[in-house]
């Protein structure tokens, strides 16, 4: 029997689930040929200032490049939000679209799709504008992307 899941609801697609799955095991593999402990196991501080300088790097990429050559709005509010967690607070859509350098149409766009997977939470409302909620990740997001730092981040052994 299978139950009807609205798409508005909260619960994480079976995609990201499966995702974090993945994810993990690599994570494993990666780690037990390892002697070092993973990033998320250090220090909190340098892994703050690893993704700052992956941020500016991709700043510095479309300054470069050219802003249009890349666009993955998506990808850069999760950085955003989970740069945000790891500093132990929550970003407004105006945050959001300052930081990320989108506009507000967009970051309300993407929001909505990140909603519906399942990867943001709301932190609190303000019951003046839906603007002005303060938006984070998930735990389901928050795990993805502490997974994907390890991955991309940690150095060989």
């Amino acid at each position: 029997m299978t139950a009807h899941i609205p798409p508005e609801s909260i619960v994480p697609s079976q995609e990201a689930v499966d995702l974090i799955v993945a994810l993990q095991r690599c994570l494993s593999n990666v780690h037990a040929r390892q002697e070092d402990a993973a990033v998320l196991d250090g220090d909190g501080g340098s892994q703050l200032a690893t993704l700052a300088r992956y941020i500016e790097a991709r700043r510095a990429r479309a300054t470069l490049l050219g802003q249009n050559l890349f666009s993955d709005p998506a990808w850069e509010m999760l950085l955003l939000l989970y740069q945000a967690g790891l500093e132990g607070r929550a970003l407004t859509l105006e945050q959001l679209s300052e930081k990320s350098r989108l506009s507000l149409s967009v970051v309300v766009g993407q929001v909505g799709v990140l909603e519906r997977r399942g990867l943001l939470d709301e932190h609190q409302t303000s019951p003046n504008s839906r603007r002005r909620r303060a938006l984070c990740l998930s735990p389901l997001a928050t795990d993805a992307m502490s997974s994907w730092f390890s991955l991309a981040f940690v150095a060989d052994a």
